[in-house]
């Protein structure tokens, strides 16, 4: 259906139930978001309201500027069909989903270190920070034993994946097998580095693939876990895998447990989107850590870097090992045009980050926002963090006193705290 507008007619209002995917054809139309601090008037070219295809309340709302003409795509599967079919238009989206986000978490930590007379510490947030005195902070609290995506060790195995990528698999094994896992304790990364030898050896047709593949099989218990087994089986069976896992075998790599993907400060020119683990974005200010935030499986990370080149605003680091998607501005668009699955999700993700925030925003009060992270994260996955309450108030929101805080959530049959001082949900 399209439909013209006229003088400033609102076309759709924020914290809305979606009305259609709208479309901008023709003429000046303007989206804004309160909540996300965002403004902006497109012209003749936008996709908007994209909620309507995931059931969220609307992030934007909508106003005539100058002869909006507008297409409403009114049924679910006719807009999912358009956007298969526009991908252009789809980048354009995540672009603005970015910058939206981007917009909210400025205010929103802003926000939290202005409250309760924080004002030297708001002040600090927007400082530029030296990464080596991040680097020392972080290492004070987290002690040593870490990698970082810089190492030497990391970045021969992503080298490596990129010769078999070019077809190269003689050079490629050299370089994996030249990999030092003398002082690497994930096994997760050791099973990755002989999953992609066995790679290798399979398409060099030497027949030595087959006895490192029983080996692998007895060696570890895990292997289903890891994607880069999913595409070895298949490559050996001689079956086509899907876009997905095309996409992985193109720009997914596995990333070790206890690394730095990068520190506050560096300069950022790529994100990344999680496949599976949880990686923790943090603050290191007069030797503390605020965690700011725990992004899981489905969730886009460094986001910021698909738009712009700037300095890190945080650091972010795993405790698990990490399946990703390494996104730069440069493949964003060539990898949505390889799998629309996969920029749908990256939408999705954008546009549930932000709804999640104001979820937790909307809830002042201390057990309602611990039920919307329980709702979020689950109480096993929050054991698993094994949160501190400073860690965990920082996640909600509130600044309040520890002990009136562990006294809440006990009373109220939540949590308790376990002998390391970290919270366990019950």
């Amino acid at each position: 259906m399209i439909k013209k507008y006229k003088n400033d007619e609102i076309l759709q209002l924020e914290n809305e139930d979606p009305i259609a995917l709208v479309v901008l054809k023709n003429g000046h139309l303007l989206s804004e978001s309160k909540f996300c601090n965002y403004k902006k008037v497109f012209i003749k070219k936008g996709i908007f309201s994209e909620e309507f295809l995931f059931n969220i309340k609307t992030i934007e709302s909508l106003r005539n500027v100058r002869n909006s003409e507008v297409e409403l795509i009114t049924d679910k599967k006719e807009a999912e069909e358009f956007l298969k079919n526009n991908k252009e238009l789809l980048s354009l989206a995540i672009k603005k989903r970015i910058k939206m986000l981007v917009n909210m978490n400025d205010k929103i930590a802003t926000d939290f270190f202005t409250k309760k007379n924080q004002r030297r510490l708001a002040e600090d947030f927007k400082t530029e920070i030296e990464v080596e005195e991040v680097k020392k902070i972080f290492k004070k609290i987290y002690k040593y034993n870490w990698h970082y995506f810089s190492d030497d060790f990391i970045q021969k195995y992503i080298s490596a994946r990129e010769l078999i990528l070019s077809e190269e698999y003689e050079e490629a094994y050299e370089n994996l097998k030249n990999i030092d896992l003398s002082n690497i304790e994930d096994k997760y990364f050791k099973a990755e580095i002989e999953i992609w030898k066995i790679y290798c050896l399979y398409f060099m047709q030497n027949n030595n693939y087959e006895k490192m593949l029983e080996t692998l099989h007895y060696k570890y218990d895990f292997l289903n876990e890891l994607i880069s087994f999913f595409i070895l089986n298949k490559s050996i069976k001689d079956k086509k895998i899907d876009s997905n896992l095309k996409t992985y075998f193109k720009k997914g790599y596995l990333i070790p447990a206890k690394t730095v993907l990068f520190f506050e400060g560096e300069e950022g020119d790529w994100s990344f989107l999680n496949v599976s683990g949880s990686v923790y974005i943090s603050k290191f200010l007069d030797n503390k850590e605020i965690l700011l935030n725990i992004l899981t499986e489905g969730e886009i990370v460094g986001e910021i870097a698909v738009i712009e080149n700037v300095q890190r605003t945080a650091t972010v680091f795993t405790k698990t090992p990490l399946q990703f998607i390494y996104i730069t501005s440069d493949n964003l668009e060539s990898l949505i045009n390889e799998s629309y699955l996969l920029g749908r999700n990256i939408l999705k993700a954008l546009i549930k980050r932000v709804d999640f925030q104001k979820k937790l925003i909307a809830n002042t009060d201390l057990i309602d926002k611990t039920k919307v992270l329980i709702n979020k994260y689950s109480r096993q996955r929050l054991n698993k963090f094994k949160l501190t309450p400073q860690q965990f108030l920082n996640l909600s929101g509130l600044t309040m006193d520890i002990s009136e805080f562990i006294t809440i959530l006990s009373k109220n049959k939540i949590s308790t705290i376990r002998p390391d001082g970290t919270l366990y949900f019950k």
